[in-house]
């Protein structure tokens, strides 16, 4: 079985934190101890909603959670230079190891998608992407399940791909009960183009079907 993850998202405000929620109480249902990092959170104000949330049902202090808070909500690379707080990667990676060895079960989530700025490092833009190169996290994408989401999703995934990243599944999020013929198309025509299979939707409003989701298809392939 995976012992940690990374959740990114085709977009800010695509359901990162919906999805990590379900996975996270699923595996607790199944008595995991399970960790939950989200080593930025922007758009504090004052609390860190993401992370407030996870904290709900994980039992973690907030601090353990998030090392970088900022009051606006932008790019990581924005904020700190707009609120003077430089966020330094090597710490980040140094509370990560540190998570990995105290939880059963580790779920890492960045903030919007895998092109976002991070910080500076080394004279060079420190993206997502770089991230995920780094940690060597196997990936979960988060995109939204309606029209558009095509071209998104098939961006981030190569992009991960280029990075030489493991891509775990995709969800697509917000299925509505009545879907138009491109939310129900989605999922085949992506599966077709990336010739990957395990993509799968999360219903708007609909936890416990969502929660059977993870639990009957998702954990399947974490265990593989």
């Amino acid at each position: 079985m995976k012992k940690q993850i990374f959740i990114t998202g085709t977009d800010t405000g695509i359901g990162k934190t919906y999805v990590s929620y379900l996975i996270a109480k699923v595996l607790i249902n199944k008595g995991i101890k399970v960790g939950y990092f989200k080593p930025i959170e922007t758009g504090c104000m004052p609390d860190c909603e993401d992370a407030k949330k996870l904290s709900s049902i994980t039992g973690q202090d907030i601090d353990e959670i998030i090392l970088y808070k900022f009051k606006n909500p932008v790019a990581p690379l924005v904020a700190e230079r707009e609120e003077n707080k430089k966020i330094e990667i090597q710490r980040i990676l140094s509370h990560l190891e540190y998570l990995k060895e105290k939880y059963d079960f580790l779920i890492v989530e960045g903030a919007g998608g895998v092109s976002v700025p991070i910080t500076k490092k080394d004279g060079k833009i420190y993206t997502y992407l770089d991230f995920i190169n780094d940690t060597n996290l196997p990936v979960v994408i988060v995109a939204r399940a309606n029209l558009g989401t095509i071209n998104h999703t098939y961006l981030t995934f190569n992009a991960i791909k280029s990075y030489q990243g493991e891509i775990l599944s995709i969800f697509l999020n917000k299925a509505s009960k009545n879907p138009d013929l491109a939310e129900k198309t989605n999922k085949q025509i992506l599966s077709e183009m990336l010739l990957f299979e395990d993509i799968f939707y999360i219903f708007e409003d609909e936890e416990e079907k969502n929660l059977k989701i993870i639990e009957n298809e998702f954990l399947k392939v974490i265990e593989s």
